[in-house]
């Protein structure tokens, strides 16, 4: 039986060699697509991002703000995304607003910061806001002047207690006054760069990596998915006779099922490493390439990314082989598997991120195995082990292989009677 098996095994491997080339042709226009669909999305968030920066006047007539203040805004990375900050003269501040050249302009008084430390009556710093200006975006800019007022008032109780406590204790009015100065310094470095005070955390569901990335992790899970569909020929089923023929040796559904799991598992497997293949050549040819899309600065990472994949495979195939039993031949095959990929591939982020899917659509595709797959993908390229994601995955596999067992068993069942 055994013997028997083997030799049909490599019938099955020979069928899967002879339509890779097919496999590649069909691999290669979706890849286009998906590259284009990546480059496209990246090139419209990042001119979206320029576009809408906030142009922010400021007027300094503190002299403490116009030789720290300045510097510390423009070299912040959390302002300097979002503002971008001109100084210039309550003039041209002004002017600047009538003519929508700036979206806001904070005007500071002299000897501002003495003031807030006690030590002048200046008065608060005034935000002048364009005419056009709705009102949630006034109340958002107030809110933010109020909020950094506020922070820098507190900082000055610090400020001022330290002193007085160092006087209490007898220290020398020299020594008083180099504490206020480190300490106004320090606190106003923590008022102002907040990625010194709090924790960052993404938001935007492409854990970490950059869209280019991200979409990079998601086709080559979509391309393991539509690949089936040059599988359509393998998988189409054999003769009943030969079926009869093969059971009659001992081959029966869960021997079928596993030679036709093994085929379509040799045919992503060549997709896949060709994949590495390509890459590998792209590191040793542009290295600084490698580094500045995939952010793959050793073989080691690459390699690192490519084992991490090699369980997707094994779902992959799985999946694309339950399909196909699903349906009643080839062609319902082709459909199901486009059907069902491009619902699980949408629900699991695989075409839109799922930070921007509705509520309920993300519950769903949580739980679908399209999601496991480009997470523990996107875990490779980050260089991030996710054994806990891969164990889910390899038991998706599992359970979608008996499932076609049972399907196969079940179809020969029903055609005895």
């Amino acid at each position: 039986m055994w013997k028997l098996f083997r030799k049909f095994l490599g019938l099955e491997g020979k069928r899967a060699l002879k339509i890779l080339p097919q496999y590649y042709l069909g691999t290669a226009l979706l890849v286009t697509l998906f590259a284009v669909v990546a480059l496209a999305g990246n090139a419209a968030l990042t001119k979206e991002e320029k576009e809408d920066r906030v142009e922010i006047a400021l007027v300094m007539h503190d002299t403490y703000l116009k030789n720290y203040g300045m510097d510390v805004l423009q070299s912040a990375a959390s302002a300097s995304s979002v503002f971008r900050f001109s100084e210039v003269t309550e003039e041209e501040a002004m002017q600047g607003l009538k003519d929508g050249t700036y979206d806001g302009a904070m005007v500071f008084p002299k000897d501002y910061v003495a003031s807030v430390f006690g030590d002048g009556e200046s008065g608060p710093a005034k935000f002048y806001e364009p005419s056009s200006m709705n009102s949630l975006d006034q109340g958002l800019m107030e809110g933010l002047i109020e909020v950094g007022t506020n922070l820098i008032a507190v900082s000055s109780s610090y400020v001022v207690g330290a002193v007085e406590i160092a006087g209490e204790y007898g220290v020398e009015q020299k020594a008083r006054e180099a504490l206020q100065n480190d300490m106004e310094m320090y606190l106003a470095a923590r008022v102002i760069n907040r990625e010194d005070t709090f924790v960052k955390a993404d938001a935007s569901d492409t854990d970490g990596q950059t869209l280019f990335q991200y979409y990079f992790c998601a086709g080559i899970v979509m391309l393991l998915m539509l690949g089936g569909v040059a599988c359509g020929t393998l998988l189409k089923g054999d003769a009943r006779s030969l079926e009869d023929q093969l059971a009659m040796h001992g081959i029966k559904s869960p021997l079928l099922a596993l030679a036709r799991y093994i085929a379509v598992l040799l045919l992503f497997f060549m997709f896949y490493t060709t994949v590495f293949v390509l890459l590998y050549l792209m590191w040793l040819g542009k290295p600084v390439t490698m580094e500045k899309y995939f952010a793959i600065t050793k073989f080691a990472e690459l390699r690192n990314w490519y084992c991490a994949g090699l369980p997707i495979l094994v779902l992959a195939a799985a999946l694309v082989l339950l399909v196909y039993m699903f349906a009643a031949n080839q062609i319902g095959g082709i459909m199901l598997l486009f059907l069902l990929t491009a619902l699980m591939g949408y629900a699991s982020g695989c075409i839109v991120p799922s930070a921007y899917l509705p509520k309920a659509v993300r519950s769903i595709g949580r739980y679908l195995p399209t999601y496991t797959m480009l997470r523990v993908s996107v875990g490779g390229l980050r260089q991030r082990a996710e054994w806990a994601r891969t164990g889910i995955l390899l038991l998706e596999a599992l359970v979608a292989w008996l499932a076609t067992v049972g399907l196969m068993s079940w179809n020969r069942w029903r055609e005895q009677r």
